[in-house]
């Protein structure tokens, strides 16, 4: 190949090659359109007319263990949240009430006595020979009641 050939198919590769390639207007991203709202979008989200549930009966929402006394009572509405012994001869079970501490403890010192269960120190009540302890803590939410009570034996 002559040497004007080389020089003329260079220069048509080299006007090829640039002419590919796109200007800066073409290279710039399109701009997107925009809408300013006022206030964010969520600030007149209410919950005010949800439906919420309703228990029609108060019930405790776990298993008892086998050997809790069926004469102790449970506070209405409440949830066992734990159990397991609480020494050699005792074992206990944990309930969560959504109710404030000193509401808790004076409605369930209520029930335990109209159930037949005599207050006799603090948190200890006694029902012939035999004795169960009540205290009680802040949780979440609300309070947490321990009952202690003698193991099956």
């Amino acid at each position: 190949m002559d040497v004007r050939a080389t020089a003329l198919l260079g220069a048509l590769l080299l006007v090829g090659v640039a002419g590919c390639r796109p200007s800066e207007e073409e290279a710039a991203p399109a701009p997107l359109e925009t809408e300013d709202i006022a206030g964010p979008v969520d600030a007149s989200v209410t919950t005010d007319f949800d439906v919420q549930a309703r228990s029609e009966t108060e019930s405790v929402g776990a298993e008892l263990p086998a050997d809790f006394p069926r004469d102790v009572p449970l506070y209405p509405s409440s949830t066992v949240i734990n159990y397991g012994p609480a020494g050699t001869d005792s074992r206990f079970i944990e309930l969560s009430v959504a109710s404030e501490l000193a509401r808790v403890e004076s409605r369930y010192s209520s029930q335990l006595s109209a159930a037949g269960w005599r207050a006799s120190e603090a948190g200890r009540f006694d029902r012939g020979s035999r004795s169960i302890v009540v205290s009680y803590r802040e949780g979440t939410p609300g309070t947490w009641v321990r009952i202690e009570y003698p193991a099956a034996g």
